[in-house]
């Protein structure tokens, strides 16, 4: 009977394989979308309390699905919640030392570290790690005298052991942690691996023993927690290390071997060589089997030809397995051999194996459904959100389908198959300079952009600014987040009503205000879009810069040429010129270029001077009011920012500016100010702008401080275009 039920089971497996060789339908919107769900049903379940330690390995193996996760998503809810793990296990490990069970989580510590590069992430888990290298090693991997709690003594271990090791030499350059991985991982192969088999045995209790079929006793998800594990250890194994053809003989020799044991339903049962005494499908290994198959084809290990049916066929049965609420079903419970599995039965280990799984499809699918284009990869650690990303427009075009170049095209996020909000930017110029898209890129993430043709969706203008001849010579600029303004000749003609420095108007909206606001001419008061109510008189504003010298501010004059550059839907772009003044001794000219991106409360400030010499000194001021306010001055990171007190009923504006260079901090009776030296014919740049608590992104001097600061570290690290 059980010769008869294994012929039949073998018939629909060739049947299904035949079936599975369409080509893949999943499209990259239905992978990530599957993906999202399923780990947004987990993290509610956990929400409502964890049934495992967070350090547990059980929850080690679900943080390296998230965190894939996270490298594809657009949303920063997933790294955010692996953040917040990290700092509720105060970035400990479990309490048992050397019980690789326990340091699982070291894989989540390792990868986060290489993008906050935060040392507090690691230290406990290097700590520990340091003493698994110095130990001897030297025991035997019999199972008695509590073996695995020394060493790794069981088949699941190398996926939590070798690997935690090994992303840790990658974040931090060590090769001592992947030396040891490599050499333990080799120790456990030698005791547990059946080379006649191709398969590990759980731990040494199971050498020997049989199943009812007669067949030897290969745990699912064991040996699919060793292939995973291998993809994990090859994934930081530098290209000419010597024992990585090994891991690829090995790794090849198991996926042969593995590919021939899925079953009719696409699953690998919990018993590999014994599935008819398991009948009930099992996601857990099948997700490890699917993600490291996938894995394989990906990076031209192994022949699609051969083992995409296999794959998609796996796959097709995950999702099945997925119930409408995104809970994934047919998970074994924690054991140490083969088991029982229900629709109804879960596991975080099951969650993480699927979200790596689908990771890996995620990828071939975009492979093979492939876009001029380009990657935009986060790895700062810092939110990128609705951020504009400028490209060399040359670079862009080399990109472009030849005899194409003139033609409309769209970009799209191939992830999400939706179009990127894009503009050109010429820069005063007859063709385009730069492109500029949005993205939205959380800390860990990548924005796969592609190219096609075609009239692409017209784009919300979201940043604007014009010449204002109707009120006194302003040229007058807005985003959808603030608004602003600098003074021309006319006003100078104006009693009692002259200015020098950089207007703010406070909005609450992310519509276009200027046109309107001018049109009615009552923006001094709140009509419920925001209003004027910024002072700047004869000092530098909301941070403008000026020559300096015998503690005397040196204004010029109003502007007296303005030049459109550019003008929205993404960035406004333009330049006032200033006529010859005296800064002391020396005649000065200057051109200011302002840039203001969509979705930014800092404009970009490049002041072009021109003097007799080769330096010049100036200063860079924000104006502070009579009452007291709140102040930054941060050296480091070049960040000044002051926070206005409270303006009655309307509120309070914050004013801050971010440098690159260094420069001298201080504040006085009138500015907080910022020291430097201009160079003659050099663009002197920095960053200056504003924010009002009403506008509801930024409400407090800690919020637009902590805006500052990290708009400088954005600075310093910028996103990776490839």
């Amino acid at each position: 009977m059980k010769k008869k039920l294994g012929s039949l089971l073998t018939l629909a497996l060739l049947t299904s394989l035949v079936k599975a060789q369409q080509p893949v339908t999943y499209t990259a919107p239905q992978i990530i979308q599957q993906m999202e769900k399923v780990a947004n049903w987990q993290w509610q379940r956990l929400d409502r309390g964890w049934t495992h330690p967070p350090t547990d390995w059980t929850n080690g193996a679900m943080y390296a699905g998230m965190m894939v996760l996270a490298e594809v998503t657009d949303k920063p809810y997933y790294i955010n919640r692996l953040v917040e793990v990290g700092k509720g296990n105060n970035w400990n490990t479990g309490p048992e030392r050397f019980f690789a069970d326990e340091y699982c989580v070291g894989q989540l510590y390792s990868q986060l570290y290489t993008l906050y590069h935060d040392p507090q992430m690691i230290a406990k888990w290097r700590a520990l790690a340091d003493s698994v290298v110095a130990a001897p090693h030297t025991e035997s991997l019999e199972w008695k005298n509590n073996i695995h709690r020394r060493e790794w003594a069981w088949c699941d271990a190398l996926f939590m052991g070798p690997p935690a090791l090994a992303y840790l030499s990658t974040a931090t350059n060590d090769p001592r942690y992947i030396e040891t991985a490599s050499r333990l991982w080799w120790k456990t192969t030698d005791y547990l691996y059946n080379k006649q088999d191709s398969l590990y045995y759980r731990d040494g209790s199971y050498i020997g023993k049989k199943e009812q079929n007669g067949a030897n006793v290969y745990w699912s998800r064991g040996n699919g927690w060793v292939l995973g594990g291998l993809v994990r250890m090859l994934n930081n194994l530098p290209a000419g290390h010597p024992d990585r053809p090994k891991f690829i003989d090995l790794y090849k020799q198991m996926a042969y071997r593995i590919k021939r044991l899925q079953t009719a339903d696409g699953t690998w049962h919990a018993s590999l060589l014994d599935p008819a005494n398991y009948p009930a499908k099992e996601t857990s290994g099948t997700g490890f089997f699917v993600y490291a198959l996938m894995w394989g084809i990906n990076n031209k290990v192994l022949p699609a030809s051969e083992f995409l049916p296999v794959v998609q066929h796996g796959w097709d049965a995950l999702v099945n397995c997925v119930q409408p609420s995104g809970k994934l079903g047919f998970v074994q419970a924690i054991g140490a051999a083969p088991g029982k599995a229900t629709a109804d039965d879960t596991e975080v280990y099951g969650v993480g194996a699927f979200l790596l799984a689908g990771s890996e499809v995620l990828r071939y699918t975009l492979d093979q459904h492939p876009l001029p284009g380009f990657t935009i990869t986060n790895k700062t650690g810092l939110h990128r959100m609705e951020e504009v990303i400028e490209i060399p427009y040359q670079q862009f075009a080399s990109k472009l389908p030849k005899g194409k170049k003139d033609q409309a095209f769209k970009l799209v996020d191939r992830v999400r198959d939706i179009e990127v909000p894009y503009q050109l930017a010429y820069e005063g110029k007859k063709t385009p300079q730069k492109i500029l898209l949005l993205g939205n890129l959380p800390a860990a993430a990548s924005l796969e952009v592609g190219i096609e043709e075609g009239k692409p969706a017209a784009v919300t203008p979201r940043a604007y600014g014009r010449y204002v001849p109707e009120r006194k010579d302003d040229y007058a600029w807005e985003n959808d987040r603030m608004a602003y303004r600098m003074y021309g000749k006319a006003l100078e003609q104006v009693p009692n009503e002259m200015a020098h420095g950089i207007d703010v108007w406070a909005k609450r909206t992310t519509d276009m205000v200027i046109n309107t606001w001018y049109k009615l001419d009552n923006y001094h008061h709140d009509n419920g879009q925001g209003l004027d109510y910024y002072s700047v008189g004869l000092t530098l504003g909301a941070g403008d810069t000026a020559p300096y010298g015998k503690d005397s501010i040196y204004y010029p004059k109003n502007y007296r040429q303005w030049k459109t550059l550019d003008n929205g839907p993404l960035r406004t772009t333009f330049a006032l010129t200033y006529d010859s003044w005296m800064a002391g001794n020396t005649a000065v000219t200057v051109t200011k270029t302002i840039t203001l991106d969509a979705g930014s409360q800092l404009n970009k400030m490049e002041m072009q001077f021109s003097f007799k010499g080769d330096s010049l000194p100036v200063v860079t001021g924000i104006v502070k009011r009579k009452e007291p306010g709140t102040i930054l001055l941060d050296e480091v990171n070049g960040v000044m920012g002051y926070w206005e007190p409270q303006h009655g009923p309307d509120g309070t504006i914050g004013t801050g500016c971010v440098f690159t260079t260094p420069g001298l901090l201080k504040t006085d009776q009138v500015h907080v100010s910022r020291a430097g030296k201009a160079v003659n014919k050099e663009p002197y740049t920095y960053y200056f702008g504003a924010a009002w608590n009403k506008g509801g992104n930024i409400t407090s001097a800690a919020d637009w401080f902590n805006y500052l600061q990290t708009y400088a570290q954005k600075l310093k690290e910028p996103l990776i275009i490839r």
